[in-house]
């Protein structure tokens, strides 16, 4: 057993005027919008809902709800917040516990809660109807709307008393979403910490995984990484840990397979601090070493990546981004003899997305799939583009994924062959060369400043990098 002792945590700092800055910030884009319907308003937030597991004593780890988190920073679940919209001043109603239940849990007193928060009010969830009678506000505004990606939407205060005062539940949706879209310079650092110690997480899964290896082992030492140097408890999704041919399952979350000679390691796997978000993707061979079809489909996706990246500034349409992938990666299954016709029947087919089965990127920030994809007033989702996310013209501050990807799909390929107008495009004989290829995906997390992108994680990414870094050598040397 290694006798080092455990390294000292290296947390990252949260600036003390976080949220009062989001707040502001928040504030003056809704009064702008909002106009003179804002005054004597409030704004009302429900934080996340304590859930208990099945018919046990415990409850789940619930995360909160990020727009409360955006908003407030309280990490309390069965919270209430408001934000005052004349004065701006922020509130928070907290529950109020029994000393049985301060015995066997940590519960901060309502001083401690605004210290710590840096709130202008605590109060107890009882209190509401007082402080509102006390206040006696025009409207009250509350956040409901439905979700782009998960077509959900997040339940909103009901308290019988709360029909005493006029609502408005069209106008905060749109505006809170739209705020989380362009990220602040302090959100914007966060997003770098996190970045950077996942990429060291992924680094050291590559340096150390080899064939014998349960996919399950990746997973653990990434975790352990996050968590054991910078206090990452939860990662934003399920871990993917793809060996071989369970590559080609985008969300394959088993974990479970031993990894084998020569194949493709597909690792789709994020970290989370103070709520935000990094969605990072590598895919490497299991003996250090590419072969020769692994290395085709690997270049051809790896190429799709730097075309677009290097097309990305304030102005460009994601759609047309989604559409330059789309074309790169067309030219190179057509190159390597997996498709044939002409480029531009095989464009106009969409035979591409056969094995780019999914959408270029997201939106990244507070969740994974974050906010604002199709807000009111963006180019709205079309029926030909139906696998995009998110299809606005990328703007400064924007944090978003670029991450295309190249599957063989065993499913979708048989029902190809049976299609008249598919399989005249498509060479069967050559396809299942390859089929064992699984899938390659690489995925980076953008910043879009204006002075171009800044890609957030630091991964290798060459083949040559790849195959240096697994070898454990200095692969940042190695520019190509």
């Amino acid at each position: 057993m290694n006798s080092d002792p455990i390294p000292f945590p290296r947390e990252y700092v949260i600036p003390e005027d976080f949220h009062q800055n989001i707040r502001t910030r928040f504030l003056n884009f809704f009064r702008y919008t909002v106009g003179d319907k804002a005054r004597n308003s409030i704004i009302m937030l429900m934080g996340a809902i304590k859930m208990n597991k099945h018919d046990e004593d415990q409850q789940y780890r619930v995360e909160q709800e990020s727009n409360f988190h955006y908003l407030f920073g309280v990490d309390f679940l069965n919270c209430y917040g408001i934000i005052d919209v004349d004065n701006g001043k922020a509130i928070v109603f907290v529950p109020q516990y029994d000393s049985n239940y301060k015995m066997w849990n940590v519960v901060l007193n309502n001083d401690e809660i605004k210290q710590k928060f840096k709130l202008d009010e605590v109060l107890y969830n009882d209190d509401i109807e007082s402080w509102l009678s006390n206040r006696k506000p025009s409207l009250i505004y509350y956040f409901y709307g439905i979700d782009d990606y998960s077509h959900h939407s997040l339940p909103i205060p009901e308290q019988p008393f709360l029909q005493n005062y006029d609502s408005d539940y069209d106008e905060l949706y749109y505006i809170l979403t739209e705020s989380r879209v362009r990220k602040t310079p302090q959100e914007q650092d966060i997003m770098r910490y996190i970045c950077k110690i996942s990429s060291e997480a992924h680094e050291l899964v590559i340096k150390n995984i080899r064939k014998g290896n349960k996919e399950y082992q990746m997973e653990a030492l990434y975790q352990y990484h996050t968590f054991i140097n910078h206090g990452c408890r939860f990662t934003p999704y399920e871990c993917i840990c793809a060996s071989g041919t369970n590559g080609s399952v985008l969300h394959y979350e088993e974990n479970s397979k031993t990894i084998k000679e020569k194949e493709l390691i597909l690792n789709d796997m994020g970290g989370k601090f103070y709520g935000y978000c990094s969605d990072i993707t590598v895919t490497f061979p299991s003996d250090g070493r590419f072969t020769q079809k692994q290395a085709i489909i690997y270049n051809a996706v790896l190429d799709a990546q730097r075309q677009v990246h290097k097309s990305l500034k304030v102005g460009v349409n994601w759609g047309d981004m989604q559409l330059l992938a789309e074309r790169t990666i067309t030219k190179h299954l057509f190159n390597a003899g997996l498709i044939k016709g002409s480029m531009e029947d095989l464009i106009k087919n969409n035979i591409c997305r056969l094995f780019f089965t999914h959408g270029l990127g997201h939106m990244l920030g507070l969740r994974t799939h974050d906010v604002g994809g199709y807000n009111k007033g963006t180019p709205p989702k079309l029926p030909e583009l139906s696998q995009l996310q998110f299809r606005r013209d990328l703007d400064v501050g924007m944090v978003f994924t670029n991450e295309p990807g190249i599957y063989f799909i065993e499913f979708i390929l048989q029902e190809a062959y049976k299609d008249p107008n598919k399989m005249k495009y498509l060479n069967k004989e050559r396809i299942e060369e390859f089929m064992h290829v699984g899938g390659v995906r690489l995925e980076d997390d953008i910043l879009l400043t204006a002075n171009g992108p800044e890609i957030l994680n630091d991964v290798p990414r060459s083949i040559k990098q790849v195959e240096a870094c697994w070898r454990g050598e200095d692969w940042r040397q190695i520019n190509d």
